[in-house]
């Protein structure tokens, strides 16, 4: 092998090897989750590893997202970064009704928002409601407290015989939009409004994905977007 040959093979073996401590920190169980579901956490020490082996590839992307891209015209153009920010703290409120539904809607959340470097075990809070309904008051109670910098809603309505469907999927949306909107705080909608439970069951780790795991990352992009903005006086502080 020429010297050159084997150069270009140590650099590209360089850039892998952030990519494969992301992979490794996120394939292990998210330790909020662990508490959830009763499965073991990482050891301590592996954990500590893993977190120092991602933590700086998480901080330059972030770098690289704090600074705006400019269109052709030179208009500046933003986007928030999908890897959170060191210390971005999200609040997951859940709908206890349908909680086959809910609960691996949840897990696919906690699991993707790990994914996406929020440290679960010290930023993240679960709270559980009774159903879809009563959402937007847990969610806003949380946006308000200045606590967290993205909340995601989770719930799961179906379809039944009556209007109730209506009602409650219709009072979930207006209710989680106005509490983002009254807060300045993303509440991202996690709930699913299905004809089946089929169709839930589909969109909680099914065959069409899992709608918990999209909510995070919306929660993280959104989170990371407002805070660029506030940070070059581009858009106003929470009003919590």
């Amino acid at each position: 092998m020429s010297a050159a040959a084997a150069a270009l093979q140590q650099a590209s073996t360089a850039r892998a090897a952030p990519a494969c401590a992301r992979a490794h920190t996120s394939s292990r169980p998210a330790p909020a989750l662990a508490r959830f579901t009763g499965a073991p956490a990482a050891a301590p020490a592996m954990a500590a590893a893993a977190t120092a082996a991602a933590a700086a590839p998480r901080r330059a992307v972030a770098a690289a997202a704090a600074s705006p891209r400019r269109h052709a015209t030179g208009a500046p153009v933003r986007h928030g970064a999908l890897v959170a920010a060191p210390g971005t703290r999200v609040a997951v409120v859940v709908a206890r009704f349908n909680d086959l539904v809910t609960r691996p809607l949840l897990e696919g959340c906690l699991h993707s928002l790990e994914a996406h470097g929020v440290d679960c075990e010290k930023n993240v809070d679960v709270a559980w409601v009774p159903g879809a309904f009563e959402l937007p008051l847990a969610a806003k109670a949380l946006a308000r407290s200045g606590a967290f910098d993205a909340v995601v809603a989770i719930g799961a309505v179906v379809r039944g015989a009556t209007t109730h469907y209506e009602a409650v999927a219709g009072g979930a949306a207006s209710g989680l939009m106005s509490a983002g909107m009254d807060t300045g705080v993303p509440v991202v909608f996690g709930v699913l409004t299905c004809e089946t439970m089929e169709q839930a069951l589909d969109r909680a780790g099914g065959k069409v994905g899992n709608k918990g795991g999209e909510a995070a990352a919306t929660a993280v992009e959104m989170a990371n977007l407002l805070a660029g903005l506030r940070a070059d006086g581009k858009a106003a502080a929470a009003w919590v």
